[in-house]
């Protein structure tokens, strides 16, 4: 590949089909992650029994580590050389492997006590681990497909909206997957593991599409220094624009998850109708997909952290809505709420994706060094964390709201679990506006990076050359 053909790769637009087949990398992790995040916990209560001070246990150790090993795998990621290019072989080995660790985690083991608890905690990091390869790599890889921070924005919206059509179908088709396959019963053990085994196999699919319909052409510049692994994780998170996405993002994604990890519960027990569910799931995936189709159109005529602050506002309000119609008993405000709340949630973290590009490149400029991998799973390390504590929290203040397994709530309970799973997520939103708007970055000084990068950028042979 020529100097010439490399620039025009790197300044000018994707083809559509090299835009869909990058968006299939988020999808191939939705079709896990979906899972995990929304019934990995009702399963663990309901089908393996395992008490909520336990899970608690072993969400908040796996989450940790999970949110720990994104910057290593980051590091990797980045010092990675192959004829694929840097990220794109991680996509075609870690799919299936990430397919059947997941598809282990929702398998209940054939013994209980403190050994089903322990195959539970290590099945579940060992699939968390598999989605950090998976999906720092394929996160990471929007950045080296062009060098244009508009097209960028274009590939992280469409892989925002195939990675919610895969949402769709795991919200819509879990719960009567699980009623399918468990003969009625929701608490099937036999109904979750076909379930999953579905939902892997689909999930490979898509990160294979994405490995063969793309290609890496941009490469560190010539002349960059290695960076040791130490030297790299003081670069990203040194750096000050980074950390207060970090907590902005930690704040964020902690009332993103606790609602999400303790969703299936308000269904089950608050309104007591768990068909709903599968409603909710396919307004809440409409929602989070269509809004998406505006974004590059939003960022070029707005600065990014102005529409992540009234997206947050917005998203805050919908779950005060929510909260209402679990009190009333009413479909029509749950999806109203639901739409409110995780459409502009994912519309505030397909927003950021944009600012993580154009700190990259900020840092690219003042230091000669480029780190996607590491600054987006330093990014990531904040999502995970954020999980961990929802995730380990979540189901703990539903116990102390008065929750009991497989059992009917009293009103006073039903209440409190509501406010867990509803309000709580509503003001951790509105908290995570502060260290969101602190961020210094704007299209100015996102345009001045860009201009100089061009100009600086002295050509690669590129991957599969």
């Amino acid at each position: 590949m020529n100097e010439t053909t490399i620039q025009k790769n790197e300044e000018g637009r994707l083809s559509f089909l090299q835009r869909l087949c990058y968006g299939f990398t988020d999808a191939g992790g939705n079709f896990a992650f979906s899972m995990v995040s929304s019934y990995l916990t009702v399963f663990y209560t309901d089908v393996v029994g395992l008490t909520p001070a336990v899970i608690s246990i072993i969400m908040l150790v796996a989450r940790v580590w999970d949110a720990i090993n994104d910057p290593m795998m980051g590091v990797i990621a980045d010092k990675t050389r192959s004829k694929w290019g840097r990220y794109r072989p991680y996509l075609l080995f870690g799919a299936p492997v990430l397919g059947i660790l997941t598809v282990l985690a929702f398998t209940k083991p054939g013994f209980g006590g403190v050994k089903g608890a322990v195959y539970c905690g290590i099945t579940y990091i060992l699939s968390g681990m598999a989605y950090t390869v998976t999906g720092v790599a394929g996160t990471a890889l929007a950045n080296v497909l062009s060098r244009n921070n508009q097209e960028r924005m274009v590939l992280i919206t469409f892989r925002s909206v195939v990675s919610q059509v895969a949402t769709l179908i795991t919200g819509a088709a879990t719960m009567p997957l699980i009623l399918h396959f468990g003969e009625g019963n929701a608490s099937s053990a036999k109904g979750y593991f076909c379930t999953v085994v579905i939902f892997a196999i689909l999930g490979t699919i898509c990160y294979w599409i994405a490995f063969f319909g793309t290609k890496e052409v941009v490469e560190p510049a010539e002349g960059a220094k290695a960076v040791p692994i130490t030297d790299s994780l003081k670069l990203a998170f040194g750096d000050p624009s980074v950390r207060k996405l970090l907590l902005g993002y930690l704040i964020y994604m902690c009332g993103v998850f606790g609602r999400i990890g303790v969703m299936v519960y308000f269904f089950l027990y608050v309104v007591e109708n768990p068909l709903w569910l599968s409603v909710a799931a396919t307004v809440m995936t409409a929602a989070m997909a269509v809004p998406v189709l505006a974004v590059p159109f939003l960022t070029r005529r707005f600065e990014k952290k102005t529409l992540m602050t009234a997206l947050l506002i917005l998203g805050a309000i919908g779950g005060g809505i929510l909260f209402m119609g679990g009190r009333l008993m009413s479909l029509p405000l749950i999806l109203v709420g639901t739409a409110m709340f995780h459409g502009c949630g994912a519309l505030v973290g397909t927003v950021s994706y944009g600012l993580v590009a154009e700190i990259v490149d900020d840092m690219e400029v003042r230091t000669g060094n480029r780190a996607d991998a590491i600054v987006l799973s330093v990014t990531s390390f904040s999502v995970k964390l954020g999980n961990a504590i929802a995730g380990s929290l979540g189901v703990v203040l539903l116990g102390v709201a008065g929750y009991v397994a497989n059992a009917t709530q009293d009103a006073a309970t039903k209440t409190g679990m509501n406010m867990v799973i509803n309000l709580l997520p509503a003001a951790l939103f509105l908290i995570a506006i502060i260290p969101f708007s602190m961020i210094k970055m704007n299209h100015a000084k996102a345009a001045e990076n860009q201009a100089i990068l061009m100009s600086r950028h002295t050509g690669s042979t590129g991957a599969d050359e």
